[in-house]
Formats: structure tokens, C-alpha cells, sequence
């Protein structure tokens, strides 16, 4: 596994660019089919999505065992629940209900075919809320890592 300092500049990466590519589509106003139609936007709206999943991924697939292993946990072999449980009991991570219905929503966003305009359209509103609280998880995660000299 990488260590938790390479994994932090990698989502620092992924959130300036998810933070960049949601504020350009929040200026839009809303989000329509004539949106859809203007690749300049369409591709904006490819890069929201892509870092969207690219943050959760590494989030879910480095930071929180990272994290947990830099505790002095053990994390190898252990199902993915059990590690989001044990970030929820130390209180690290706000809800693992919350990151589950988070994962939920980000293999939904990922099987959308392009003729689901209205889908689209729903997916792209709905991931622009929950890219604060993904953005917030992480940070409070940062936050932790920090006050220990973790990172």
C-alpha cells in the first residue's frame, strides 16, 4: 500500500479538480438537455463525474485502511464494512451508512447511458450535493491524520 502522504497529494489532486469542474457547471444555473449538447459542457460534466469516482475510490480504497493502519489496526483481508465501521466507531467517519448510499450513487452515476438525458440530468444534480460531503469526509479525515502527525 502507498503511504498516507503520496495518498494525500493524490486526493488533493482530485478534489481541486472535482472542486474546479463543479463550480464551472454550478455557474451554468441549471442543468438541460440543450447542456447536454455542447461538448465544451459535456466534457466538464465527464471530468466532474471521473474525479467524483476517482476521489471515492481512493478514499475508500487507500485513505480509510491507511488510516486505520497507521492506528496500529489490522485491516488486511478484513471486509470492506468492517473497516467503514471501525472508522465510524472511532469517529472518523461521520456515518458508514452515509459512505455506503455514497457508493451507491457512484456505481448508479457510472451506468448511465448517454440517451438518459433525464438520468443525466438527475445524476449530475444529485452528485453536485454529495461532492460536499465527500469533500468533507475527506477533510475531516486530513484534519485527523494531521492533529496525530500522520501526515
Amino acid at each position: 500500500m502507498k503511504n498516507l502522504n503520496l495518498v494525500i497529494q493524490e486526493l488533493e489532486k482530485h478534489k481541486e479538480m472535482l472542486i474546479f469542474s463543479r463550480d464551472k457547471i454550478k455557474k451554468w444555473g441549471r442543468i438541460d438537455e440543450e447542456v447536454l449538447s455542447i461538448p465544451e459542457k459535456l466534457e466538464t460534466m465527464d471530468s466532474f463525474i471521473f474525479r467524483f469516482c476517482k476521489m471515492q475510490d481512493s478514499m475508500g480504497e487507500k485513505l480509510f485502511p491507511l488510516t486505520l493502519e497507521a492506528l496500529g489496526e489490522e485491516v488486511r483481508n478484513k471486509p470492506f464494512i468492517d473497516i467503514l465501521n471501525k472508522l465510524e466507531r472511532l469517529e472518523i467517519l461521520p456515518s458508514a451508512g452515509e459512505w455506503k448510499k455514497l457508493r451507491e450513487f457512484r456505481n448508479f452515476l457510472t451506468h448511465v447511458y448517454p440517451w438518459e438525458t433525464e438520468e443525466i440530468i438527475k445524476n449530475i444534480e444529485t452528485a453536485l450535493k454529495y461532492s460536499d460531503v465527500l469533500i468533507d469526509i475527506y477533510e475531516k479525515f486530513k484534519q485527523y491524520l494531521k492533529e496525530r502527525g500522520f501526515i
